[in-house]
């Protein structure tokens, strides 16, 4: 009887022990792998941390840690300007139309045909002077009729008066022969009474008169409105009809214009408006007229502001001799608003406007800015006036103040 081995024989399973030693190469393998990652993430993380803090250092306000203390900043290079004192004038430029001094339309006042027109466009018109004729053959006839009834009027009156003298004679002498005892008192009565009729009758014939009179006073006038007449000189500016047509009475014939003085009509603004005043003067300008300006004076000013655009109208007035100005003209009005002969000024570039308030900064004692609030007048672009604080002297910025703040170290270059 045959004894059997309580163990495995490794001896007779030979495929078995090749996978086992594969299995234990690739475990040491993996180890490996591992330990080797792990040692470069120890070195990677050790590498990364002291390039943090190497950032931490060099970033403004870094301070080599957690706790790092302010940036050190350089000084600011600037620019630098004296305060100046110099003449200063405030000339604002607005912008306006051209208006005639008067313009009107000369209208048919009665009705009819225009027989003739001989005024065009451009022609000059005297004052009262005739510029064509409606016909007035009805007008005529009326008026002669008004002069026919007026004379009938008169007579009717002329006699209503003597009728009346003669019934006062008769009453008269009625008087007596009843003083008398020759005639009754119911005589006396009757004359009476005719009296007073006459003198109604006479009365009558004078409000007839006065009253034809009126009517042929209107035939008259609606007569001679026939012929069509300009109320004042000027120009013609607009025909609207021709001979031959039928008029109503409001009918425009033409519109005149009067050039001999234009109006230059601007709008501005409430701070503008307070110094505006009449009697300025202002010089005025047209892209149609290069090279030439006209002078002028601020002749009215509107006693309100439109609600709409917050502006109020001024009238600038010119002379136009020569009728170079034609209304409907742009212009371009410039008007001295304000001036000052001896005003501290600083450059303009100079002025740091922060909501709606301005400042500077002035060059202080160890190179430092001073920052300074201002109040300006005069500001042509160039120089400020400086109002506010009085007395100003020293170096103001120009250039490189936007980069400031109080009390900043700056270095000016070559100064």
């Amino acid at each position: 009887m045959a004894i059997k081995d309580s163990q495995p024989s490794q001896i007779g399973n030979p495929m078995k022990n090749t996978w086992n030693a594969v299995n234990i190469v690739l475990i040491a393998s993996v180890s490996a792998v591992m330990g080797l990652f792990a040692g470069c993430g120890s070195s990677g993380g050790e590498a990364g941390k002291g390039a943090q803090q190497q950032a931490q250092k060099s970033a403004p306000g870094g301070g080599g840690g957690m706790g790092g203390g302010p940036r050190q900043q350089g000084p600011v290079p600037v620019e630098t300007a004296e305060v100046a004192v110099r003449p200063m004038v405030d000339i604002r430029e607005f912008a306006g139309t051209v208006k005639a001094a008067y313009t009107y339309v000369i209208s048919a006042k009665v009705g009819g045909r225009l027989l003739s027109i001989n005024k065009r466009i451009g022609d000059t018109v005297a004052p009262n002077e005739s510029i064509g004729r409606i016909d007035d053959t009805e007008f005529r006839n009326a008026f002669d009729e008004a002069q026919t009834q007026v004379r009938v009027s008169r007579a009717s009156l002329e006699e209503a008066k003597a009728q009346l003298t003669h019934t006062e004679r008769e009453l008269e002498r009625t008087k007596g022969l009843v003083s008398k005892g020759i005639a009754s008192q119911s005589e006396l009565d009757a004359q009476e009474t005719q009296v007073e009729t006459q003198k109604s009758r006479h009365e009558l014939a004078k409000a007839q008169l006065e009253q034809r009179q009126v009517v042929l006073s209107q035939a008259k006038t609606n007569f001679e409105y026939t012929q069509i007449r300009a109320l004042q000189g000027g120009f013609v500016a607009v025909r609207h009809v021709d001979g031959g047509t039928l008029l109503s009475v409001g009918s425009p014939i033409i519109t005149v214009v009067g050039l001999d003085t234009v109006f230059v009509e601007l709008s501005v603004t409430e701070k503008d408006y307070q110094s505006i005043k009449p009697g300025k003067t202002a010089s005025v300008s047209t892209d149609a007229i290069p090279g030439q300006t006209f002078e002028g004076v601020v002749y009215r000013m509107a006693p309100y502001f439109q609600s709409a655009s917050r502006t109020a109208t001024v009238e600038i007035a010119l002379k136009n001799n020569a009728r170079l100005l034609k209304p409907g003209m742009f212009a371009r009005i410039n008007i001295k608003l304000n001036e000052d002969g001896a005003a501290r000024v600083v450059p303009s570039q100079a002025l740091v406007e922060k909501d709606g308030k301005y400042s500077i900064f002035m060059l202080g004692d160890s190179a430092t800015a001073i920052n300074i609030p201002v109040q300006i007048g005069i500001n042509d672009g160039t120089f400020a006036q400086i109002l506010s604080p009085p007395n100003l002297d020293g170096k103001v910025v120009t250039l490189g103040q936007h980069l400031l703040r109080p009390g900043s170290k700056v270095v000016v270059p070559n100064g």
